[in-house]
């Protein structure tokens, strides 16, 4: 099994709905990393759950990218 990565920027993230409920880490124009799932994509920004169940919200302009793993089979 392998793994790969899928970075989306922060021009993708608003066209996507593809990581909603993904496991993501998301990196703020601070360079902090955040860790969780996403609950939502929308126009201003992305909510994010963390694993203490935090919720916390990302206006766009904040995020400089954000990123998941994949598992291949190969």
């Amino acid at each position: 099994m392998g793994k790969r990565q899928v970075v989306y920027n922060a021009g993708q993230i608003r066209e996507t709905n593809d990581l909603v409920d993904q496991e993501v880490n998301l990196i703020t124009t601070e360079d902090r990393v955040w860790h969780g799932r996403i609950e939502s994509v929308d126009q201003s920004g992305v909510v994010l759950r963390d694993a203490r169940k935090g919720k916390h919200r990302f206006p766009l302009e904040q995020i400089e990218r954000i990123y998941r793993d994949i598992v291949t089979d190969y």
